[in-house]
């Protein structure tokens, strides 16, 4: 809690650095802007604090004056996946998961598989007819061992095979 603490005093500072002196932030400074979010965005997904993450990630997606690193994007996007599952929001989440899967591969960070894997969670709880390893991106991960399982879930999944998906989670419930 003590660090947390810490790091919402480093939010609050970041923010203003961000503001006009009236208190409205600098639209100019979208691009810090979406950084400080996306650290206050970790941190209230990390604290549970639902609230504030919801009224945060909203205000995120608003920000348009700004070329954020896709790595910043990735992050506000899997912390929203992942708040939008939680709303059982499946729709919304597959897709914020989809768009964090695509901005971290495009950042060549390894959340991708991660964000591949709620992906495929998220579609599942939709009751989506759409294969999520039908896209040109999502497809070239399709071989990736941490992904096979997920494939052979779907797979199952679609196919109504119920023994054959219990079994598949049996098998793979470490990874």
């Amino acid at each position: 809690v003590g660090e947390y603490a810490k790091l919402s005093k480093l939010v609050r500072e970041l923010q203003i650095s961000c503001t006009h002196l009236d208190g409205t932030e600098d639209q100019k400074k979208g691009t810090q802007l979406l950084e400080v979010y996306a650290l206050e965005i970790q941190m209230y997904t990390a604290t549970k604090n639902t609230k504030k993450l919801r009224a945060l990630y909203e205000k995120a997606l608003l920000v348009k004056c700004a070329i954020p690193h896709p790595l910043i994007m990735g992050i506000i996007r899997e912390c929203g996946g992942k708040m939008l599952l939680g709303d059982k929001e499946f729709e919304r989440a597959k897709s914020d998961f989809y768009e964090a899967f695509k901005n971290y591969d495009e950042a060549g960070n390894a959340r991708r598989i991660k964000c591949l894997k709620y992906l495929v969670l998220a579609n599942m709880l939709a009751e989506s007819e759409i294969n999520p390893f039908d896209s040109p991106e999502a497809k070239a991960y399709a071989r990736n061992p941490e992904i096979v399982a997920m494939t052979s879930l779907v797979s199952a999944y679609t196919r109504k095979e119920i023994l054959e998906f219990e079994q598949i989670l049996h098998d793979h419930r470490d990874s």
